[in-house]
Order: structure tokens, then sequence, then C-alpha cells
């Protein structure tokens, strides 16, 4: 197939109040930019705008053609919907002035992003697909409301039937996606790792052994404090290992004050505060193991990148983690268990012998990497566009 014009339209995407919010979508963007000419269209509300200001940023990235449209939000719902949708046409227009129209849209992390994309399918012909990452969807969440109201439910459902095809991280996801009723053509496309820049590195001899743990500091996900208070336990039994914990968030002041209790910051957990780039990369790849402990998740890049760095991952059992962390990758533990989680920390700092270290390196680069994720996505445009 040649070279199409794909037209992403995400939820979530680094911006300039958050350089981390959306960056797998980013990675994706990044990947089928290799067989497929991208332009990106991200739309946000911003709280720090007067209402009714619009802010324009254009810029490329790595190839990928990105437009920012950053609104001031209003205090009504209706007429910050309106809003959206404003800038929306603003951006389709610019799309459309510079490139012309895009032969297909992916939609990433429904459910308003749906809404430009059903626009061009009907008035202009163009098909969609979507990529969905967000955990709403699975039980725990959907008890708690995080997938509210029958009009949400319902449009939901009509935007994946409406689509071309329907792409998840997981297959936990999908299954949790279709319990729900929405239905349609679905394919299973993990999160990306850069595994040229995330790599093995030679460690140093060392008699402290390092533990790491990424986080977005979301605390009823993350369940940072769970991994502290095991750390302190840990503690009062052996001093060969630290903690480091690297990253920001909403919660990051609850979750240091918390640790702070505790007397070991600085002697044995260490905060470094939001890391990227080559300082993530080096963080990551000098550690020992990994360390998650999440109430409930989809299928976080951290343990991609854990893998693609040849670093074991200590990790709950939840979402769609169990699919790809093999025993030889890393150890799974029952969400909530303090007790497992540090039987499983005793048996990653006395057992390193265990894991297959070449092997998960190699089993990164065959599902993670950009190059296959740039070949899983460009199947599915085709049989997306010869429908």
């Amino acid at each position: 197939m040649s070279r199409k014009k794909i037209l992403f339209i995400p939820r979530w995407y680094p911006d300039r109040n958050d350089s981390m919010l959306g960056l797998f979508v980013q990675k994706h963007a990044t990947a089928v930019q290799a067989y497929h000419d991208v332009t990106v269209l991200y739309v946000t509300a911003d709280n720090t705008m007067n209402e009714n200001a619009v802010i324009i940023a254009e810029n490329d990235f790595g190839g990928v053609h990105e437009i920012r449209i950053y609104f001031g939000k209003n205090k009504g719902a209706l007429t910050n919907a309106f809003g959206y949708w404003n800038c929306y046409r603003k951006g389709l227009r610019m799309v459309k002035k510079r490139n012309g129209s895009p032969d297909l849209v992916h939609v990433h992390i429904l459910t308003r992003t749906a809404f430009p994309a059903i626009w061009l399918k009907i008035t202009s012909a163009i098909p969609y697909v979507i990529t969905e990452h967000w955990s709403r969807y699975l039980p725990n969440n959907f008890k708690k409301g995080s997938f509210p109201g029958w009009w949400r439910r319902w449009f939901t459902r009509y935007a994946v039937r409406q689509s071309a095809a329907i792409t998840t991280v997981s297959e936990n996801l999908a299954f949790a996606m279709q319990r729900l009723g929405i239905k349609g053509n679905y394919f299973l496309t993990p999160n990306i790792a850069d595994t040229g820049a995330f790599h093995p590195v030679q460690k140093q001899k060392r008699n402290i052994k390092k533990l790491i743990h990424i986080s977005c500091f979301d605390e009823p996900a993350k369940n940072i404090k769970g991994i502290i208070q095991v750390t302190k336990e840990l503690s009062k039994i052996r001093t060969d290992f630290q903690l480091e914990i690297v990253g920001d968030g909403k919660d990051f002041n609850e979750v240091y004050n918390f640790a702070l209790q505790s007397g070991l910051v600085n002697e044995r957990i260490f905060f470094t505060g939001l890391l990227t780039g080559n300082d993530l990369v080096t963080k990551l790849a000098d550690a020992d193991g990994m360390v998650m402990f999440s109430n409930y998740e989809n299928f976080p890049c951290t343990i991609v990148e854990s893998m693609a760095c040849s670093v074991p991952v200590i990790s709950t059992k939840v979402g769609g983690i169990a699919e790809h962390l093999l025993p030889e990758f890393g150890i799974l533990i029952p969400p909530g268990d303090q007790q497992l989680l540090k039987d499983a920390i005793n048996e990653l700092l006395d057992h390193p012998e265990k894991f297959d270290y070449e092997g998960m390196r190699k089993y990164a680069i065959e599902n993670f990497s950009m190059e296959s994720s740039g070949r899983l996505f460009n199947d599915i445009y085709k049989k997306a566009l010869h429908k």
C-alpha cells in the first residue's frame, strides 16, 4: 500500500502543561510515520486560559505534524462541548488546507474524539479506526462510575460499531469493553517501547541493589504508599537495597509526606522527580528490578520499557499485565497483598539468576518495538481502506 495521509485525533497527548500526557500516543504516531504521513490534531481545554480564548501551536516531531489547539474552559458543560467542536472544526480546516483531506482517521481514547471522525465519515466517506487505552472500562473502575451516563455509553457503542477497526493494548481491555456491549472489529496492538533508546546496560558491581518505581502518582490506581510500607517493613530485616521513585503527578505530595513518616527518605527511599529522555533511560536500565503494586491498571509502558532494558518486573496481576509478564521475566502477585510483595522483592534480590534477561529483551523487540507496532497498524489500515 502506498503512503496515505493519516489523521490522529487523541484525547491525551503531550502538551504545554503535561509533557507526559498521552506520550504513548505520540509513540504510536511516530511508529506509523514510517509507513504513512501522519498529522495529529489535539484539542484540549485549558483551565489557565480565559473563556473563549484559543491558542494554536504547530510543530513537527520526528516527521509527525502536530497541531495543538488550547481553549479556555467554560463552566457550562454544553458551552464547553461547543468549545471542543469549534476547535475541532478549526483544526480540520487547517489539516485540509495544509495537506488535503486525510485518507483515514485514527482516534485515540474515546469518547469525544469520535465526533470529528464520525463527521468526516458521514460528510466525506473517510473511514476511521480507534485505539483505546483507558482503564475506565475495567470491572472495578466501571463499578466506581468511571464510565457514567447512558448517553456516553450509547455513543461509545455507536462510535465503535461505525469504526473500521478498534484496537486495544491488551486482550483484557477488549474483553472488558465487549462485556459492556461495545461491539466492534477488535485487534490487539500492545504499547510501544523505543527499543533503540531503552536497552540493557552493563551494571557496576555493587553491594546495594536498586529497585525502581516509575509512576504518574495516581495513588488510587498505583498504590505507591503500599510499596513504601513494604519497603519500610523490609528495611527492618535487610539493608542491601534501595528504592527510587521516579515521576510526578497529582498525588505526589500525599505520597512524599507518607514516605517522610517512614524515616527512610534519602536513606532507603529516594524521589527523583520527573525524568524524561536519556535521564529516564539511564535510571531504568541501571535498576535491578522494577516494582509495580497497582490496584488496577491496563498495560503500562513502564513494564514494556523495563523488559526492553532487561530489568525484571514485580507487578500485581491486574489488567493485561499477565498477558506479557511471563514467569521468566518477572513475578506476578495479587493486588493489595503486602506480604506477597515483600516475598517477591526478597526473591528478586536473592535470586536474580532466575530471570531470562536476554529473553525479555528479545520479547520486547518482537512485540513492543516501534517497528513491530508500525507494521501492525499498517496492516490494520490496509483492511480499513479496502473494506
